[in-house]
């Protein structure tokens, strides 16, 4: 399994050094991605509480990715639920993006597209295509910076003008949906073209 985070890092020797069970951190990542839609709702300042639970998603994803790799007994339950609760988190931002303003169409053409790149890899690994040799632009971690730029942009926006901005935090949010449905497109469309080759290849 391919991680992000080297085992050798200091980040990955504390990683490990912590000895937490694959499972747990991904319902760690999993509850801090389904409270961003919370904090979103509670508006103003709190909007900036959503950083900190994507920094925590992400690096429960790193974490995970890489004690999974050590594991030596990673129950089929925690292989089964991890992407589904991958899929859940984003589903969680995209509804907080559609409560800030983002347009209904975009978000779900948006969490359409990611549905898509998700599978064709998953069905491009089960076919013996597991490792494709690149990062496309429709990565899971390209996925948590967007998204961590859009709420930044309007929790700054919320705590600076407050009330009267409101035009203005919708603006950030249906620019930073954009840009995740254009990236995630962008991604989908490079898989696909290496998965083809790759066949043509077998």
């Amino acid at each position: 399994m391919r991680t992000r985070v080297p085992a050798d890092s200091l980040v990955g020797k504390v990683i490990l050094s912590t000895r937490f069970q694959p499972g747990l951190v991904v319902g760690i990542g999993l509850v801090a991605a389904l409270l961003v839609p919370v904090s979103v709702r509670l508006g103003g300042p709190i909007i900036l509480a959503a950083l900190p639970l994507i920094a925590v998603t992400a690096l429960a994803d790193a974490s995970y990715a890489l004690l999974a790799a050590r594991s030596t007994s990673l129950s089929r339950r925690v292989l089964v639920l991890e992407p589904l609760a991958a899929r859940v988190s984003e589903a969680s931002w995209l509804i907080a993006l559609w409560f800030l303003g983002a347009p209904g169409w975009a978000v779900a053409v948006t969490g359409a597209l990611c549905w898509m790149y998700v599978q064709t890899r998953s069905r491009a690994r089960e076919v013996g295509l597991r490792d494709l040799g690149m990062t496309t632009l429709g990565e899971r971690s390209v996925r948590e910076f967007v998204v961590a730029i859009g709420f930044g942009a309007a929790g700054v926006i919320a705590v600076a003008g407050g009330g009267q901005y409101e035009q203005w935090i919708g603006g950030a949010i249906t620019v930073t949906v954009t840009a995740w449905m254009l990236l995630a497109a962008l991604g989908l469309l490079q898989l696909v073209i290496v998965v083809s080759a790759a066949l043509r290849n077998d």
